[in-house]
């Protein structure tokens, strides 16, 4: 939250700390993700790079005389074949890597930590803030839907759904 209160319900109070808790967990996850971000720009610009020498040689037979002449080691040559006959899609569609396993993870939990942070936060209110948050809500959500329906009206693509209290509206 971004306006501190103090509150003299202590169980509002249990749920204002809670979420401040998620607030710094979800801080140190985004650090972490960053780190995990440069990591994998690292083993793309890596990947970028073998895909380059790879692709200086100009046929397979070159590849293997480097290889002969021991010039690449074995892992080299398997990889440069790969690279070689694959090309491009080789690098853009690898096997996800650990670090880019960790990254979606990491944002996993981050999503999930958000989430409870703003249930936490919704628990700290009144009933009357509840029910005032919960009209802004549905309000908003109605609003936005609007919003792209006539964003997608604009383009000439247009499918009719129906609202859970049963009116109509227009949406892809």
């Amino acid at each position: 939250m971004t306006k501190k209160q103090k509150y003299l319900n202590s169980e509002a109070h249990g749920y204002l700390l809670e979420s401040d808790a998620c607030a710094l967990l979800i801080k140190e996850l985004e650090r972490v993700c960053t780190k995990f971000q440069r990591r994998i720009d690292k083993e793309n610009a890596a990947r970028q790079a073998d895909f380059d020498a790879a692709m200086e040689y100009h046929s397979e037979n070159e590849i293997q005389d480097a290889y002969g002449w021991e010039l690449i080691t074995e892992a080299q040559y398997h990889a440069y074949m790969d690279l070689f006959h694959r090309g491009r899609q080789a690098l853009e569609e690898h096997a996800p890597t650990v670090s880019e396993l960790a990254l979606s993870i990491a944002r996993r939990v981050i999503y999930d930590l958000e989430s409870d942070q703003r249930e936490f936060a919704f628990s700290a209110l009144t009933p009357e803030q509840q029910t005032a948050e919960l009209l802004r809500a549905e309000k908003a959500r109605k609003e936005w839907k609007e919003h792209i329906a006539r964003l997608k009206e604009q383009q000439g693509q247009i499918v009719k759904w129906e609202d859970k209290d049963g009116t109509s509206m227009l949406t892809l």
